[in-house]
């Protein structure tokens, strides 16, 4: 019964068999891409990125530097004369969605590749479908659903790298302006599937959140 299900004889089973495999691949392919967030304009970026403290900036350069270890980064670099920290993260979670970096273009295509690549494997299937001889019963195309050496695609984890840039500056001796920047990878068995620019507001607000978290901390002496 098994066996009839996955290698079906008939030519009307073929086809049922083939558009139930092409659906489930596209479904598939939709869910698992990863789907890059549209970049927003420098003004509206710049906006989320940046916020300024009422304090100096050795204390507010402390308290980024708690904030990134409270979101589990590890801190790369440390310019406390120029007011600079990078830091990274290495994760199996997502953290944020990634942007590309030429957006419009890039979504442009990815909106009609993906429609292109769906239409292309329906055919290819179908074809594979009516294209044997009919009269050759024996005959079964193999899916590689009944197990084997094939390779049936990428299994193992998603790794997600992010890196983090905060840029501080000294307004006077009581205010500091923080702009942070964020960017990242995703891999996968040896191989990065997409790269690019954090743009999600719930992102910064996260860290900016941490940071005067830490300030207060600080105000309380712990």
């Amino acid at each position: 019964m098994i066996h009839r299900l996955l290698y079906p004889a008939t030519v009307q089973g073929k086809v049922l068999h083939f558009a139930l495999i092409a659906y489930l691949s596209i479904s598939i392919i939709g869910c698992t891409a990863p789907q890059p967030t549209v970049k927003p304009p420098t003004t509206i970026a710049r906006a989320m990125e940046t916020r300024t403290f009422s304090k100096d900036m050795k204390t507010v350069l402390k308290a980024a530097i708690n904030a990134l270890q409270d979101m589990d980064y590890t801190i790369d670099v440390l310019n406390s004369d120029v007011g600079l920290i990078t830091a990274s993260r290495t994760t199996e979670q997502i953290q944020a969605a990634l942007s590309a970096d030429n957006d419009e273009e890039k979504s442009t295509f990815g909106m009609i590749l993906l429609p292109l690549i769906a239409i292309v494997a329906v055919v290819m299937i179908l074809g594979m479908a009516f294209g044997g001889d009919d009269d050759d019963d024996g005959d079964t195309i193999d899916l590689g659903l009944g197990g084997g050496d094939k390779d049936s695609g990428p299994d193992g984890p998603r790794i997600y790298r992010y890196k983090v840039t905060v840029n501080l500056n000294d307004i006077d001796t009581n205010n500091t302006k923080v702009r942070v920047s964020a960017s990242g990878e995703i891999e996968q068995d040896g191989k990065i599937l997409s790269t690019g620019g954090i743009h999600e507001l719930e992102f910064f607000q996260q860290f900016f959140a941490n940071v005067n978290k830490a300030l207060f901390l600080e105000d309380q002496g712990q």
